[in-house]
């Protein structure tokens, strides 16, 4: 009986891989549906490296309440690269489970200061005053306004 269970879970991965194929716009549908069932990890690894992961941000949206580390990451990229800075401070308040230090540095270089506003919180939720207070200094972001995101 166990077989069968792992067996049924490959045939999700192969709907998947067929939907994407041939109906790429039904994908989101069909992942909602199968979403109970599946490895949320394995599904945001395979869609990186077929170089799709944008094509399933509502999937990924529906899932995120979870609150699994690669789908908050998955996400948070998907919105760095589309300069959303609100929707990546409301994913991060919202959702911890994720690599802090590693966002942080990723956007303290940001050309955006939105983005290396956010890297500054970073720091300093994870008590690295000391490169949070530095990030701000450099943008010139003085007193309160470098924490009041």
């Amino acid at each position: 009986m166990e077989n069968a269970h792992v067996a049924n879970i490959e045939l999700y991965y192969k709907a998947i891989q067929f939907y994407l194929d041939y109906k790429p716009l039904l994908l989101n549908d069909v992942l909602v549906v199968l979403a109970p069932r599946m490895d949320h990890t394995r599904s945001v690894n395979f869609f990186t490296k077929v170089g799709h992961l944008q094509l399933v941000k509502p999937y990924l949206r529906s899932v995120q309440s979870l609150n699994n580390k690669a789908i908050n990451e998955a996400l948070n990229n998907l919105l760095i690269e589309e300069e959303d800075y609100q929707g990546l401070r409301t994913s991060i308040d919202a959702f911890d489970n994720f690599d802090n230090i590693a966002l942080a540095q990723k956007l303290e270089k940001h050309e955006l200061i939105e983005f290396r506003r956010i890297a500054a919180y970073l720091y300093k939720g994870n008590n690295r005053w000391k490169q949070s207070v530095e990030l701000c200094k450099k943008d010139r972001l003085f007193k309160v306004r470098c924490f009041e995101l």
